[in-house]
């Protein structure tokens, strides 16, 4: 993702064991594995909602949001990651927003975020 064509990380997903954000509309409902690079800060504007970030793969043409609704040890590297980090994220729950015409990719207690780190 990068202008110069450069990869900043080398990291090829496994198909068979990540989504790709692509087909998230099949995963409605669904707790689902991806991969995601973070491409926002906390986009909630308020201290008092859940943290919002803009998330990608590079393979949908829908919005994309990590929802942060239980924060814990085993999901807080969605929060410490820097602009542009690749994280994987375990059984995160994946819902339609209508209001944003955006998927959410909810990640409470029974998810776990890790950083990929670069090669």
């Amino acid at each position: 993702m990068r202008a110069d064509g450069a990869r900043a990380i080398e990291f090829t997903p496994d198909p068979d064991r990540w989504a790709k954000l692509t087909d998230s509309e099949r995963h409605v409902t669904k707790r689902v594995d991806l991969v995601a690079l973070k491409l926002s800060h906390d986009l909630s504007g308020d201290p008092g909602r859940n943290p919002l970030y803009r998330v990608s793969d590079g393979s949908e043409s829908t919005d994309h949001y990590a929802v942060l609704t239980r924060a814990s040890a085993l999901n807080d590297a969605l929060r410490e990651a820097g602009y542009g980090d690749l994280l994987a994220f375990e059984n995160v729950l994946v819902l339609w927003n209508d209001d944003e015409s955006a998927y959410n990719l909810v990640v409470d207690g029974e998810t776990v975020v890790d950083r990929i780190a670069a090669a």
